[in-house]
């Protein structure tokens, strides 16, 4: 137990659990939370780490941004002795209204400056000019491992092209071009943001055309219907990931954007899908797929779930070698699917967005269509599926299947399930055609009324 501060909360305490070190830091009353300590080894400096974290705390607390706390908090246990400095900077000037004061600013660091970036307290200050970022902790990660090992204790105003190029320099040769350029932009960022809103520089040292190519496209990978197919039908796979990769591939929604999903966002009575909150900060809203509002309903009745729930839950970490297995479980051995070449990358979650994207200009959508739902704003990249688009219109693939016909365990509940959506209020449109999937999966009538599949 931490020995009492003069606030009246705890110094901080230490733990030891499976070879690791912690610290359980009292945030608020009744509030206490464990950080783990990887850089600690000992007791001794994990209890100074504690200390450490306590003190942070207390001035997050009178400052009354303890909203902060957990992310600042958990960034400064897991930092190194030499890396505490800023992160303490960051919350001193929290306390004093500003972020950095005047005269701290000639003397800031480019890690620092990027401290400020990731956690979100450039974009609280600067919200006209500074947006919170939805990939902070992708962006903090490429960072650490890439930039600030090298250039991070550069001072902002010694920052020279020199610098930059001697981070690249240090990259491994074995990182993609995306990787490299994506690292060179986070930099670009950086420096572009202690012109202003920070105003610590006159002007940003990499000049226009620095940053690097992004290089030849690779071909493009995406499923077929078929195997679509096969991957939903396959029980062997958890129902929530498979329903997770059919609403990916139907919608054209981005990993993120699923993930992010709760039943609010989801109309089930209409069959619509509210997005407002995305990666371009562009609201979108759009008529579901029929047989994904089908399988919706059904998935929804399963748990009965709150508006506030995700959809998605009880997926892990999912990522591309999740899904490359669960291909593999549904017998898909197409060697386009797994090839990894200097003109073809394996497919990752992101290529069932591609599945959409192809399939849908293939059977004759509008691109306006399309990028109503996948939120690109220039026809730049959608141009990018057209090739591929064409040649699978001329093999006569066809569309993807309905997913709550494809699902075995969502097609069960799909009779029961659209009656009780008919008579929900305002769903008179369901009521009329009673619309849902049959056990046969044909159609049939009931009451007098034609019932067909979506």
């Amino acid at each position: 137990m931490g020995r009492p501060r003069k606030d009246g909360f705890a110094a901080g305490a230490v733990f030891h659990q499976n070879g690791k070190w912690y610290a359980r830091i009292t945030l608020e009353v009744g509030e206490r939370r464990a950080f783990e300590l990887p850089t600690v080894s000992d007791e001794k400096r994990a209890r100074e780490r504690a200390a450490v974290l306590a003190e942070m705390a207390g001035i997050l607390r009178r400052a009354e941004r303890l909203d902060l706390a957990p992310k600042i908090l958990a960034r400064a246990a897991s930092a190194n002795e030499k890396d505490l400095g800023p992160a303490r900077e960051v919350v001193r000037g929290i306390l004093n209204g500003n972020l950095v004061r005047e005269l701290d600013r000639e003397g800031m660091m480019f890690k620092q400056l990027g401290a400020l970036w990731t956690s979100g307290e450039l974009a609280r200050r600067y919200p006209d000019h500074v947006k919170v970022k939805r990939s902070a902790d992708d962006d903090l990660s490429r960072l650490e491992r890439h930039v600030y090992p090298t250039a991070g204790d550069v001072l902002l105003s010694a920052f020279t092209i020199e610098h930059a190029e001697h981070v690249m320099a240090a990259m491994p040769a074995t990182l993609s071009r995306s990787t490299r350029r994506h690292v060179a932009q986070l930099m670009h960022r950086v420096l572009g943001l202690a012109v202003y809103p920070m105003r610590i520089i006159a002007a940003n040292p990499l000049p226009r055309g620095w940053l690097p190519s992004s290089g030849t496209s690779k071909a493009m990978t995406f499923l077929y219907p078929e195997e679509d197919a096969a991957l939903m039908r396959c029980t062997d796979i958890p129902l929530a990931h498979r329903v997770f990769y059919g609403v990916l591939a139907r919608e054209g929604l981005r990993k993120s954007e699923a993930l992010a999903l709760t039943w609010g966002n989801v109309d089930l009575v209409r069959g619509a899908l509210i997005l407002d909150r995305n990666k371009t900060d562009d609201p979108r809203t759009w008529a579901l797929d029929a047989g994904v509002a089908q399988a919706l309903r059904a998935w929804h009745e399963l748990g009965d779930k709150p508006d506030d729930e995700r959809v998605f839950v009880d997926l892990g970490d999912v990522n591309v070698d999740t899904l490359r297995g669960h291909l593999r479980a549904a017998g898909l051995d197409r060697a386009q699917l797994f090839e990894r070449s200097e003109t073809r990358q394996p497919i990752r979650l992101h290529d069932l967005r591609a599945t959409f994207v192809t399939l849908s200009l293939a059977t004759g959508r509008s691109e306006a269509w399309v990028a109503d739902r996948t939120g690109h704003r220039s026809s730049v990249m959608i141009n990018r599926y057209r090739r591929a688009a064409r040649s699978v219109a001329e093999l006569g693939l066809g569309a993807l299947g309905s997913l709550a016909q494809l699902v075995p365990e969502l097609r069960k509940n799909c009779h029961k399930t659209a009656i009780r959506v008919a008579r929900r209020p305002g769903a008179r449109r369901l009521k009329r055609t009673r619309s849902f999937i049959s056990r046969s999966g044909g159609i049939g009538r009931r009451g007098g009324f034609k019932i067909r599949c979506p």
